[in-house]
């Protein structure tokens, strides 16, 4: 399987915290609504059936949540990106886009999401909200999360302490 590439608004990178264990993902940015039910009455079901149709990835998992966040992962286990791995990507990127300015928005974290607090927080930039779309039991924000990230996964901070996400000062 090929493995996805970020993408501004289509591919995103989101953080996972389980178990005291953190990774990032890059996937489709409909996998990460963590409640489709919410979702579904949100936006109306049509006569023929749910108007939003759920990824391959989360069929018959309509809630995301602790119950059954390891099958999931299990399914998405190839778009697992290291720190290392997507601060190379942002590079190559940076390189590319020297010529022409900077547009390195497809390297932004857009979500982090905490299993062992049940938090979800979003910086997604477009009007997707998936903030007011997880369990019950579950906070959502809106709100910069990247000061919850451990240094050593802060794949836009080079080893100098700039931020790759940022042109050149």
């Amino acid at each position: 399987m090929m493995r996805i590439q970020p993408m501004y608004a289509e591919n995103i990178i989101v953080g996972i915290l389980y178990e005291n264990s953190f990774g990032w993902y890059v996937t489709d940015k409909e996998l990460w609504f963590l409640n489709y039910k919410k979702l579904d009455d949100a936006y109306g079901i049509l006569d023929d059936g749910p108007l939003f149709e759920e990824p391959l990835e989360r069929k018959n998992i309509k809630i995301l949540d602790v119950n059954n966040i390891e099958e999931f992962l299990g399914q998405i286990k190839d778009q697992l990106y290291s720190s290392i791995e997507l601060q190379r990507l942002l590079k190559e990127k940076r390189a590319k886009l020297k010529e022409c300015g900077y547009d390195l928005l497809d390297y932004s974290p857009s979500l982090y999401i905490d299993f062992d607090h049940k938090t979800l927080y979003s910086l997604f930039p477009e009007p997707a909200s998936y903030e007011d779309y997880v369990p019950d039991t579950w906070e959502g924000k809106y709100e910069d999360f990247t000061q919850y990230i451990s240094s050593e996964n802060r794949y836009w901070i080079n080893e100098s302490g700039q931020n790759l996400l940022e042109g050149d000062k």
